[in-house]
């Protein structure tokens, strides 16, 4: 319990950090109207300084950067010394004196305050890979099925949907693919547009249909039927490694 309060403080703290520099400089604003009111020009000039660099040693502070604290203590020492050597006119020594005051007391009152980390770079990008880009195309054929009312078309994207999901589970197997996607998926897109632009369909477009779908099944049988040769050949290298060891 004492742990959780004494985290609690420490991120009110954070929080907070740098907002009582303006408010213990506050009382140079009245000093800055009665020196404006007098025509004083030192005391509006000294007074005006002196908050304005406490407001700006509270920016820096709430950042939480490393090193802010010494950037803050610092402002508010040439504030301080401003502020003491025109506002109130105290000669040489004394504002010296009073900025080093003020640079010890804002560095010890926050030096303790955690500091926050910078914000992670961006990731990069990711470019999506060929599969990822086939979906994408495939997604708006089926889309544009849809809208034609033309299920043909439809069974052709989905029979190409299931060669890319053979591929995702095996990527190695991409580059033999490489062809039927960039020909076949070529050409269902351009038929698919030409459709959505009005084109009426020809004779010979179902049979083409028909054969893009029976490509498709085929390309997934090949695939299929080359996963089991290999394995078949890596049951059989195996037995011939356990009956050379006598197993």
């Amino acid at each position: 319990m004492v742990e959780n309060a004494l985290k609690g403080w420490i991120g009110f703290r954070t929080r907070t950090r740098g907002f009582g520099l303006p408010f213990f400089a506050s009382p140079l604003i009245p000093a800055a109207l009665l020196g404006a009111l007098g025509g004083d020009e030192r005391i509006v000039a000294g007074s005006a300084l002196g908050f304005g660099l406490s407001v700006l040693a509270a920016r820096v502070l709430r950042r939480g950067r490393k090193g802010d604290a010494d950037r803050a203590a610092w402002i508010m020492a040439v504030g301080t010394g401003l502020a003491a050597s025109l506002a109130a006119g105290l000669g040489v020594i004394f504002p010296f004196v009073l900025a080093a005051g003020a640079f010890f007391g804002t560095r010890m009152s926050f030096e303790a305050l955690p500091e926050t980390a910078p914000p992670p770079p961006p990731e990069p990008p990711t470019t999506p890979g060929p599969i990822e880009l086939a979906r994408e195309r495939l997604a708006r054929i089926e889309g544009a099925a849809t809208r034609l009312n033309e299920p043909r078309v439809m069974g052709v994207a989905r029979a190409m949907e299931g060669v890319l999901d053979d591929l995702a589970e095996r990527p190695e197997r991409l580059p033999q693919a490489r062809r039927f996607l960039s020909v076949h998926l070529d050409g269902l897109e351009r038929i698919t547009e030409r459709l959505e632009g009005g084109a009426a369909p020809p004779e010979r477009l179902p049979a083409l249909l028909e054969d893009l779908s029976r490509t498709a099944g085929e390309l997934r049988e090949r695939l299929r039927r080359e996963e089991t040769e290999a394995l078949d050949i890596q049951v059989k290298v195996m037995s011939d490694r356990l009956r050379e060891e006598g197993y």
